[in-house]
C-alpha cells in the first residue's frame, strides 16, 4: 500500500510538511503506518497526549484542520526548517516555525515547533509533536485551540 517506501526519513518529514501546507489531512494520515502513533507530550492536563493507529490519527488530523480553518487564519509557510539526522537511521528531529496570517487584519502569527519522527519502511511509526496549546491557539486563533480541546472529548481514551 505504501508508495513512499523508498523515501528517507528526511524526505518523509518534508512530504508531511508539504501535505500540511495543502491542508491535506488524508495525505498526512497516509504517511503513518497502520499502527503508527502520534504523541503530543505538551498537551495540557485532561487532553489526550497519545493517539494510536492510522485511522484514529486520520480522524484527529481531519478534525483539527476542519476546526482550525473555521477561523480567519491561514497557513502561509513553514520557516527556518532544520532537519537533524541522528545516529538512529530511522529517526529525524525537525525544528521550524509555522506562520499564519489573519485574512481580515493581515497580521502574521508565528509558532515554533520541534518534532521527532521515527520512520520505518517509508512510514511514520512514531511522531512526537512538541507544541503547546498556547502555540496552537496563537497560530490558528481560538478555533485552533477549540479544535484541540474537542479532541479530548472526541478521543477521551487516547
Amino acid at each position: 500500500m505504501n508508495h513512499d517506501r523508498d523515501l528517507t526519513p528526511r524526505e518523509i518529514f518534508m512530504l508531511k510538511q508539504e501535505r500540511i501546507s495543502r491542508l491535506d489531512a488524508d495525505g498526512q494520515a497516509d504517511l503513518f503506518a497502520e499502527d503508527g502513533v502520534l504523541e503530543v507530550p505538551f498537551s495540557p492536563n485532561g487532553l489526550p497526549r497519545r493517539f494510536e493507529g492510522r485511522e484514529t490519527i486520520r480522524a484527529v488530523i481531519s478534525a483539527a484542520l476542519q476546526n482550525a480553518t473555521r477561523g480567519t487564519r491561514r497557513l502561509l509557510d513553514h520557516l527556518d526548517e532544520t532537519v537533524y539526522e541522528t545516529d538512529d537511521p530511522e529517526v529525524v528531529i525537525a525544528e521550524f516555525t509555522s506562520r499564519t496570517e489573519d485574512t481580515v487584519t493581515g497580521e502574521h502569527f508565528d509558532a515554533r515547533y520541534i518534532q521527532v519522527l521515527r520512520i520505518r519502511d517509508g512510514q511514520i511509526v512514531l511522531f512526537r509533536d512538541y507544541c503547546t496549546l498556547e502555540a496552537i491557539t496563537h497560530l490558528w486563533g481560538d478555533h485552533g485551540g477549540e479544535s484541540f480541546a474537542e479532541l479530548g472529548r472526541t478521543f477521551p481514551e487516547a
